[in-house]
């Protein structure tokens, strides 16, 4: 009998705990990021201890709301609760709502996790049916784009503008997506003065407020997509409740709003007509070719300068090269930036700086220099060329093969002593003294004079004659002006470091001056594998060759992709190592 009646407590155990019936039921399985979902879970027990998940990757807009339901049927009773949320998708991918837990009669319950598949946003946003759906249809975001069928390197404008209702207000907003400008380049433009305008959209009255402006540069054809700008905003919306003057109370509601993807189909330069001198300029420009001075002495400096002027891709082109006479030494450019950029793109100046040293004296030509440009307003390329220009350079004419100006004006015989006036501490006259003193003749003192001058006369004109030779040694004077200059460039690329640009400048400057020092090259020879051959055949290890290598494609790279201070800064000493290290391997 006992065990008949531990029997019958068993069965009616178990047939309670199955009548516990705990659900969680998802409104949709699959919504946009800028929608909502609503979550119900419900138990047909009054359970104790209810405890929602955390609700990863989501973000409660409402709830919980509870609601409780009893009834009777035919003497039956039956009864129903749960727990309702409306949730908004924080990210795009499969999210997971985890599982809810209860206590019923001693005994934990679990619902089924629920897997909800987010998709990026839509023009058009459903929601679950709470205060929310007020505002779908008094909150907008949208990208205005000037021109959605540029050239290649045209600038164009993109504004993100947010139209809301009369009817609404906005208590603020949080960006949950930034606009990725893929294939282009773009700078965002600073509006502090934000103000609220009103205007149309779709035919209503709406307020607007521009909150972003960029300009863009396409830098390749075809179609090119701008991700949306997407936003959670906070709504105030009217509810059903009014105050005692019968105005409505409000409610503040989270809502997404995204402006779209916006595509853009970039069209290619023309090829009919397209100058052989042309390197993607594109816009309206002025050009000038320009030396800081037309007379000079040999072996003084001067700066040529190429110089362009305008609106347009001035931080994206490249500038012509400077002609000049092989007898004239070049230094590779420094870039000067003078460039502003505005919702209507670049306007400024760009300019390469020259360095020209010449030998020897005699008479000079640098060529005109042709700068081309299409324009896209007018759907046409133009031509520009700079003036002839002469340099006159006093001193004397080269006397070897191979740096013969065009036309020499200089004497062809050298002086060796150029003045005697080094020679002064020698006495060449004879002071008479009384008899009555020490006569100087044939003393120890003018012996010595008299001996001295003999000794030190020959190491005068030695050392004249030293210097002669390393003034008409055109290629050493270059080799050694170029291992200088290689030394310079390095401690001004060590000063500014921290500065993207001006580092790598230098840096750049410091090894083409110094494969000019050691390899005896022009910057017009150096590429990648002339420069390893050399290095080889000098005897340069391989380590010291490739890293070599590296850091003139790093010099080179980072003029189009940003650097931090720490890369600069293991640039910078490996720059020093590398070079110590060839120095040391190379044959003299």
């Amino acid at each position: 009998m006992k065990n008949l009646i531990y029997v019958v407590i068993f069965l009616v155990s178990s047939l309670s705990l199955a009548q516990v019936d705990f659900t969680a039921e998802a409104s949709r399985d699959k919504i946009a990021i800028n929608e909502r979902l609503r979550i119900e879970f419900k138990m047909n027990v009054d359970g104790d201890n209810f405890t929602p998940p955390n609700f990863i990757g989501f973000q409660v807009v409402a709830g919980p709301s509870q609601s409780v339901s009893q009834s009777w049927i035919n003497g039956v009773s039956s009864m129903s609760k749960s727990y309702t949320y409306v949730l908004k998708p924080n990210k795009t991918g499969k999210l997971t709502v985890q599982q809810a837990v209860m206590t019923f009669d001693g005994n934990e319950y679990k619902t089924i996790p629920q897997v909800i598949n987010v998709t990026g946003a839509v023009e058009t946003p459903k929601g679950p049916d709470d205060q929310s759906i007020s505002a779908d249809d008094s909150v907008y975001l949208v990208a205005e784009v000037s021109n959605s069928n540029p050239y290649l390197n045209e600038a164009i404008r993109v504004v993100y503008k947010i139209y809301v209702s009369n009817q609404i207000g906005i208590t603020g907003w949080n960006e949950l997506d930034s606009p990725k400008y893929r294939d282009f380049w773009s700078q965002n433009i600073d509006n502090r003065n934000r103000q609220v305008q009103n205007g149309t959209y779709l035919g209503q009255p709406y307020r607007y407020l521009v909150l972003r402006e960029a300009v863009l540069y396409p830098q390749k054809t075809g179609i090119l997509e701008i991700e949306p700008l997407t936003l959670d905003v906070q709504v105030q919306v009217p509810t059903d409740r009014r105050d005692f003057f019968g105005r409505p109370y409000t409610t503040t509601v989270s809502k997404t709003v995204s402006a779209g993807k916006r595509e853009i189909t970039v069209k290619n330069l023309p090829a009919l007509g397209r100058p052989a001198s042309f390197t993607g300029a594109v816009g309206d420009f002025d050009f000038k070719v320009e030396t800081d001075r037309a007379q000079l002495d040999a072996g003084e400096s001067l700066t040529a300068s190429i110089s362009v002027s305008g609106s347009g891709n001035l931080k994206l082109m490249a500038l012509p090269k400077l002609k000049a006479p092989q007898s004239l030494e070049v230094y590779d450019p420094e870039r000067k930036n003078n460039v502003t950029t505005n919702i209507y793109g670049m306007r400024g100046s760009i300019a390469d700086s020259y360095t020209v040293v010449p030998q020897y004296g005699g008479k000079y030509v640098i060529p005109p220099v042709e700068f081309s440009y299409f324009d896209p307003t007018k759907e046409q390329y133009f031509i520009k060329n700079s003036a002839e220009m002469l340099l006159m350079v006093d001193g004397d004419a080269p006397t070897t093969a191979g740096a013969n100006p065009v036309a020499s004006t200089a004497d062809e015989t050298r002086n060796v002593i150029e003045n005697n006036a080094q020679f002064a501490f020698i006495k060449t006259e004879t002071q008479l003294e009384n008899q009555t003193k020490t006569y100087f003749f044939n003393t120890l003192t003018y012996w010595s004079v008299l001996g001295g001058i003999f000794l030190i006369l020959p190491l005068v004109l030695l050392f004249r004659g030293q210097q002669e030779k390393r003034h008409s040694d055109v290629v050493g004077n270059r080799i050694r002006t170029a291992n200088k200059l290689s030394k310079k460039y390095l401690s001004t690329a060590k000063k500014n470091l921290g500065n993207h640009e001006l580092f790598y400048i230098s840096l750049e400057k410091s090894l083409h001056n110094y494969l000019k020092s050691k390899l005896r090259m022009q910057t017009a020879e150096m590429s990648k594998d002339k420069v390893t051959a050399l290095l080889a055949e000098r005897g340069a290890m391989e380590g010291a060759r490739k890293e070599f290598i590296e850091l003139l494609a790093s010099c080179e790279f980072a003029r189009f992709t940003p650097s931090s201070e720490a890369s600069m800064k293991e640039d910078y000493e490996k720059a020093g190592r590398v070079l110590n290290d060839i120095d040391k391997q190379i044959k003299k």
